[in-house]
């Protein structure tokens, strides 16, 4: 037990997300998360703009 880590609800990382969603149920690791937080731009969102601007129709394609 002394090697496990503590433990959050998801939902508090939701900021980095264009479509957050709520998954009461899901736990993730609170340190790891923490870093990753501390090593993203303030503004940064996932998926990032190059992946939504694939996802869209060329302009002009049937």
């Amino acid at each position: 037990m002394a090697n496990e880590e503590f433990r959050v609800i998801g939902d508090l990382y939701n900021r980095i997300f264009v479509t957050p969603s709520s998954h009461i149920d899901l736990l993730v690791h609170y340190n790891t998360w923490n870093q990753i937080f501390a090593n993203l731009p303030k503004t940064y969102k996932l998926p990032d703009m190059p992946v939504l601007l694939m996802d869209q129709p060329t302009r002009g394609s049937k």
